[in-house]
């Protein structure tokens, strides 16, 4: 047998798809791959894997029909891409985002992030058969190899035993349609693949925690965590390659099966003037990478790391990963650069890049036909699947591009979400650096739940040091905006875009009067009303810790005496928080600012969906909503919470997680 040795693998410059090979008779390490094993078995690995793994897209065995999520439109497709017909669209619930074909092609299994429920779609009649009601907003699905279980994340969590977990993945019997045992895991679950033999779970967590990316590893039979991969911060703070791993939104094993990928962002926090002397700018602030895991050891490959805007053109914002049936190479796709690349697979860091292919808008899954040569891709903002020749990797052609759903928003608002996320326009930024979508991630509604330092030159209306602003309750908190009440119109981000983003502008200045930026820009820029349309559009998901508007059993007694106090006088947070915003800040009345003993005048925030929003107050010091109220109110300048009880102060907390307007009863 013909195989690699270790030092002919992979060559780190010139043409990696001619690789030098040596007859050898030795048995290799267990930790060496056998790549000529891995070319005579990975067709029918990589079959199974296109069917673990959970994405937007994905073909059905028979490999005749594309079956896409259609996440703004409610509804999924069916697309017979070899035949002259016209795809169906299938409604399924709210925000369908990942779906799975189950083994024998019969079935769909589509997670609803907002309607918070799994539906099952029967392929023969093209009907929604039944949904199973789950919770906490799941995201992420695979089915078992036998087709009996589903694996679901549920991305906000959810009560087990009565104690909330940031964390949970459920396992659902599809034969009894019905939940059969759930797992609490570290927060934020999100892409999930199987391992060849079905015996392992892989579970990306989207957000870092405590500075680190994180994956989890769980034991499909025992039904428990083995072992948790780190991902640790790149320590390349001074060139802008380097940062804290996350937004991690594609995972894929490779055809061997003892490595696994993961697809996220280079967050690159510790970069401003007073923590590396340097400051941040639009180049090195998220770069586009790519970890690898050994599974051999559950150790990353610290030197394998790949930066793909460090080579080549700069991409932004990866969406998904998908290995081709040679395990030679890989795809990654990118959401807000509308980007794939065909990219050679090797552990020596080099970005190895054999094609770089234009997209449709929006791109946010990849399916891989079994022989390799196409590759289809959901593409969110054109409601459209992008049909791609493989056949020569370094040339991709675009066979068509498909639409498969009706336009579900209208026109302006469609507009407004794709400057909002677009980085090839030079408007926005040059060289496709950055875009809103780029801190302010999936579609705008989740903040990078990061800390950024930005100079006075960069972000004058701001503090130096801030946390990405949560977007999901802007349009019914707002005006004003930012965290000192500055902006009295989404289009005043235009001066953000050209102080730091690095781009021109959308707003022309006016050329007569020399102004640079109108005191009304509303209705100057159809760019910007579009962009202010969008981003006043955008409403919080559901609440893990209510049930419609009211909280959890689990918490619903402690909940009520935390309004109580809330709204008491001795507590005093209600002074500041009232309304239907809970904010007496603008919201068509006069802004009001606050130094709540941060040692700055803030505008007073709304508390709606204040339980995903932290790290809490301007700066992200308080890593919890008790650290808010405790911690960090030593002088009770943000209401008057010393005198309170540990108990009190946990009704207060709970009343924060889950605020509502009567008296639960």
């Amino acid at each position: 047998m013909e195989i690699w040795t270790k030092e002919h693998r992979l060559r780190h410059r010139g043409n990696m798809d001619i690789m030098p090979r040596r007859r050898c008779t030795m048995r290799l390490p267990a930790k060496r791959i056998n790549l000529a094993l891995l070319v005579f078995v990975t067709t029918i690995l990589c079959s199974h894997s296109a069917r673990t793994a959970g994405s937007t897209i994905a073909l059905t065995p028979d490999q005749r029909t594309i079956c896409a999520v259609n996440q703004d439109g409610g509804s999924i497709s069916l697309w017979e891409w070899g035949a002259d017909r016209e795809p169906v669209e299938i409604p399924v619930g709210d925000e369908p985002r990942s779906l799975a074909v189950a083994p024998n092609g019969h079935r769909v299994y589509v997670t609803t992030q907002r309607s918070q429920e799994l539906a099952i779609v029967d392929l023969a009649s093209k009907k929604c058969i039944t949904r199973i009601p789950l919770g906490g907003q799941p995201v992420g699905v695979v089915v078992t190899r036998s087709g009996q279980y589903a694996f679901v994340t549920q991305f906000a969590g959810d009560y087990l035993n009565g104690s909330y977990h940031a964390g949970v993945v459920t396992k659902v019997n599809l034969k009894g349609q019905a939940i059969e045992q759930q797992i609490g895991i570290k927060a934020r679950p999100f892409a999930m693949t199987l391992s060849p033999d079905g015996k392992r779970l892989y579970v990306t967590h989207y957000f870092q925690v405590d500075g680190q990316g994180w994956v989890s590893e769980i034991d499909v039979d025992t039904f428990r965590v083995v072992r948790e991969f780190v991902l640790k911060e790149d320590g390349d703070v001074a060139s802008g390659r380097g940062g804290v791993f996350n937004a991690l939104a594609g995972v894929a094993i490779h055809p061997e099966g003892r490595r696994l990928l993961v697809a996220g962002m280079h967050a690159n926090v510790h970069r401003g003037v007073s923590q590396s002397g340097r400051p941040l700018s639009h180049k090195t602030t998220v770069q586009a990478a790519v970890r690898i895991v050994d599974l051999d050891t559950g150790v990353e490959l610290e030197t394998a790391r790949m930066v793909s805007s460090f080579s080549g053109q700069a991409v932004a914002v990866p969406s998904a990963i998908a290995f081709l049936p040679d395990g030679r190479h890989f795809l990654d796709v990118y959401f807000a650069s509308q980007d794939m690349k065909v990219l050679a697979y090797n552990e020596s860091g080099v970005v190895a890049e054999r094609a770089l292919f234009e997209l449709p808008p929006g791109p946010t899954g990849v399916a891989v036909t079994r022989d390799g040569k196409y590759a289809f891709v959901n593409c969110r903002w054109s409601q459209s699947v992008a049909h791609i020749s493989l056949e020569n990797i370094r040339k991709p052609r675009l066979v068509r591009n498909t639409t498969i759903a009706a336009e579900p928003w209208g026109e302006e608002r469609l507009l407004g979400a794709k400057i909002f996320h677009n980085t090839r326009d030079g408007r926005m930024t040059p060289n496709r650096w950055l875009s809103c979508g780029a801190c302010h991630l999936d579609g705008g509604v989740l903040s990078d739940n990061l800390l950024w330092e930005f100079t006075d030159e960069q972000k004058p209306s701001s503090p130096r040091l801030m946390n990405t602003k949560n977007l999901a309750v802007t349009g019914w908190s707002g005006p004003p905006y930012l965290i000192q009440g500055t902006y009295q119109t989404v289009h005043e981000e235009d001066k953000f875009i050209r102080s730091f983003l690095g781009g021109s502008g959308f707003l022309k200045s006016d050329s007569a009067t020399g102004e640079s930026f109108p005191d009304d820009p509303v209705g100057k820029s159809a760019e910007l009303d579009a962009l202010s349309r969008y981003v006043l559009s955008l409403r919080p998901r559901p609440n893990p810790h209510m049930v419609g508007d009211q909280p959890r059993p689990e918490i619903a007694a402690s909940a009520r005496h935390g309004r109580n106090l809330f709204h008491n006088d001795r507590v005093g947070c209600s002074v500041c928080h009232s309304g239907r915003c809970l904010t007496r800040s603008g919201n068509d009345g006069p802004v009001h600012l606050a130094d709540v003993g941060t040692g700055i005048q803030a505008d007073v925030p709304s508390l709606v969906n204040v339980w995903e929003t932290a790290p809490y107050l301007h700066d992200g010091r308080a890593k919890t909503l008790k650290d808010v109220v405790t911690r960090f109110n030593a002088n009770d300048e943000h209401g008057r919470t010393s005198h309170l009880s540990p108990r009190q102060i946990d009704d207060l907390v709970n009343f924060l997680l889950a605020p509502f307007e009567q008296t639960t009863r």
